[in-house]
């Protein structure tokens, strides 16, 4: 026997040698190329998705970015503990630099969405493909190149306008303000002619979704008019309007209401969002076992939960108590620790991973945009105050009456409803800076702000990839 396995051994070893002298070949049962990817429906179909899905920032760090910017750079709310404590109290205290995470997130996720859309408008023109296939395919993938040129707008100032997926030009200089602002506009109206009022399915580019983001863009960028008549153009598509219970706008149950334009959908444990789980403590009392939350936790300061009128069902999503898990009553009013709950705890939950759709464009937002841009360029009309009085009626607040305002009263006020309206939705840092109240708020709250924190530092390791981009100034 043992004489017979050596015999089987010295044969093997001859085959393994014989082997290791003659090429390798691979049977390859796929392969993308052009005519198996691109060149089909289904193909271009899989990339547009991946479009969406870098637009709609499904990475952990972008939608978190997108919540946490804004809401520690404005004073929204505070934070402590957890592993995310040193970036989100740079955020805090103004001591962001080029190396944050979070401003890194947001440009990868943005850049990523870009560079998958200009492949798709590359490669759309193609016979294969039918006329309806072509138009709405490219008009969504506008849309949302559009869509994350804006967010980076945003949050950065001009940069890097890549329209092509070519690798001729890979290191572009920053845009002009002119040229970056153009092409935002004209995309934006180009393409809500060629996408449907009502799509297909929820969370998908929608006509509404590009005339919302061209509204904001207006109003945050002073062009009143413009905002008025864009505002117009929503309204008339008669597809949105204000949920009857301020509560069930962000309800699970109620996802895909009439009050959303655009927003970025989670599902959990596919595409979740970590909002709740980087809010509440680790004793408060989660409805089910499949929920966690982390260490972290995030606060809203208690002048503002007072600032509600007693009646305002908007504050009745903010837990100002609660029991613990040991059976303690913890107060978290009158200690600037009230918690925000506007997206419920998921009972699909996958631990910290909700399902909860975060909204960008509510049908309210475009009221109350609507209103400022008629205050801006009117000074107050009854019309104005009617807008307003939409948002606080639905959330059963007094109502406003037009004498007694001026225009800078009138200014001030639309700040605060939006305040009340949009607390934890991403909007204050930008309606701050629209009022020009975010670095004097900041340095009120004795922050080191300067001017230059109105935009956020371009990543350090884009910029040592690409030497043609300049650094923000103050960084």
């Amino acid at each position: 026997m043992k004489k017979y396995l050596t015999k089987i051994f010295c044969i093997l070893s001859i085959l393994a040698l014989q082997a290791c002298n003659e090429p390798l070949e691979e049977e390859i049962f796929s392969e993308l190329t052009p005519d198996t990817f691109l060149n089909t429906e289904s193909g271009m179909t899989a990339l547009l998705n991946s479009v969406y899905a870098n637009a709609q920032l499904h990475s952990f760090v972008g939608h978190i970015a997108y919540h946490y910017l804004p809401a520690m750079t404005s004073g929204e709310a505070w934070n402590r503990g957890g592993s995310i404590e040193v970036w989100l109290t740079a955020l805090s205290d103004f001591a962001w630099d080029s190396n944050h995470q979070y401003v890194l997130g947001i440009w990868i996720d943005a850049y990523e969405a870009i560079r998958d859309a200009n492949i798709v408008l590359d490669n759309i023109s193609n016979e294969n493909f039918s006329t309806d296939f072509q138009t709405l395919t490219m008009a969504e993938a506008r849309f949302l190149r559009a869509w994350s040129y804006t967010l980076l707008y945003d949050l950065f100032g001009p940069v890097p306008l890549y329209t092509s997926s070519s690798t001729d030009s890979l290191l572009l200089s920053r845009a002009t303000e002119d040229q970056m602002k153009s092409f935002i506009e004209q995309e934006l109206n180009a393409v809500a002619q060629d996408l449907p009022v009502n799509p297909s399915e929820f969370g998908k580019s929608s006509r509404g979704a590009a005339l919302g983001v061209l509204c904001k863009y207006y109003l945050n960028t002073r062009q009143w008019q413009a905002c008025i008549d864009v505002s117009k153009q929503i309204m008339d598509l008669g597809v949105y309007s204000l949920v009857a219970d301020y509560t069930e706008v962000f309800s699970l149950e109620n996802e895909g209401n009439t009050e959303m334009l655009w927003v970025l959908p989670r599902t959990a444990p596919e595409a979740p969002q970590s909002v709740n789980a980087l809010t509440f403590p680790t004793d408060f009392p989660l409805p089910l076992p499949n929920q966690n939350v982390f260490a972290a936790r995030t606060y809203l300061f208690d002048a503002f939960v007072n600032s509600f009128e007693s009646t305002d069902t908007r504050k009745d999503l903010i837990v100002t108590e609660y029991i613990n898990t040991s059976g303690e009553l913890i107060t978290l009013l009158g200690n600037d620790q009230s918690l925000s709950l506007k997206y419920e705890f998921d009972p699909d939950a996958a631990g910290s991973g909700m399902g909860n759709d975060i909204p960008v464009i509510r049908y309210a937002d475009i009221l109350l945009a609507r209103a400022e841009a008629l205050n801006e360029l009117n000074g107050p009309t009854q019309e104005a105050l009617d807008l307003i009085n939409q948002v606080r009626g639905r959330a059963q607040a007094s109502l406003l009456s037009l004498g007694g305002f001026t225009k800078e009263s009138l200014r001030a006020h639309i700040g605060k409803e939006r305040e009340w309206e949009f607390y934890m939705e991403g909007k204050r840092r930008q309606d701050q800076i629209r009022q020009n109240t975010f670095v004097s708020g900041a340095i009120a709250r004795s922050k080191n702000a300067g001017p230059h924190h109105v935009r956020f530092a371009i990543p350090q390791i884009d910029i040592d990839a690409n030497p043609a981009i300049e650094q923000n100034d103050g960084y």
